[in-house]
């Protein structure tokens, strides 16, 4: 222990000077860094997507051959999906106008 600190406060001063160093580096003008990389969001957006029409269609698909409906449960199934999809990219996007910016 140094200067009567424990373990535990002497991580906590050095996370929070991290964090301090951190947040400067990003909000600095000409930054090269990019809050919450917009590639990421990019690509989980459209994930999220393709993700929920590919279960729904699939869950759709595998009961219209269980229950042999035809493409009924495919196309309600297929929309739920979607109407999912949307949620999800809504849920993954919605911090962004948050005033104390991304990822808080």
């Amino acid at each position: 222990m140094t200067g009567g600190r424990t373990p535990l406060e002497d991580l906590n001063r050095r996370l929070t000077a991290l964090r301090e160093r951190r947040r400067e580096e990003s909000t600095g003008e000409g930054s090269s860094v990019v809050p919450g990389s917009a590639m990421g969001l990019a690509f989980r957006i459209g994930v999220e997507l393709v993700a929920g029409l590919v279960v729904g269609g699939g869950i759709g698909w595998l009961l219209d051959r269980w229950l042999n409906t035809g493409p009924l449960l495919l196309i309600v199934f297929f929309f739920l999906g979607a109407a999912a999809g949307m949620l999800n990219v809504w849920r993954a996007v919605k911090h962004l106008n948050r005033p104390d910016g991304p990822g808080n």
